[in-house]
């Protein structure tokens, strides 16, 4: 019996360990400093400090979230994993769009996530396919 009781104690422990180290992999926060005013969708942001969080809800699907650190203010927005390669390290990619610059997604070691549904990621993926026409590059990466 007392062996019994050691070896379930040892499994549940491996359960809980296991458990909190893929917990870990599923978040990322961290504070930037963005030094040009930006778009996220429709909501307009000064440069700054920021906290920007990432959450992974499942396969390809996560949630952003974005803290101005004078207002605490917080949005939050659906990301959707596609097929633009992962980044050594998690960077924010901008657009320029007549002039304003618009976040567009989000790259980790991982995968490469994209806003969902948001207007202006349709206006960046329309202005980037002119600019590469144009010039040949487009997105700013920080």
């Amino acid at each position: 019996m007392k062996k019994f009781i050691q070896i379930c104690s040892l499994l549940s422990m491996l359960v809980l360990f296991t458990a909190g180290a893929a917990f870990a992999q599923n978040e990322f926060g961290t504070d930037v400093n963005i030094p040009f005013a930006f778009n996220v969708g429709d909501h307009a942001y000064e440069a700054g400090e920021y906290i920007v969080k990432l959450d992974k809800m499942g396969t390809g699907m996560a949630t952003l979230s974005i803290q101005n650190t004078k207002t605490d203010e917080i949005q939050r927005v659906l990301l959707n994993a596609n097929g633009d390669a992962a980044a050594d390290d998690v960077r924010l990619v901008f657009d320029t769009i007549n002039g304003q610059r618009y976040l567009t997604k989000l790259k980790t070691t991982d995968r490469t996530y994209a806003i969902v549904g948001s207007r202006p990621d349709k206006d960046a993926a329309k202005a980037r396919k002119e600019k590469v026409s144009e010039t040949g590059g487009g997105a700013n990466l920080y």
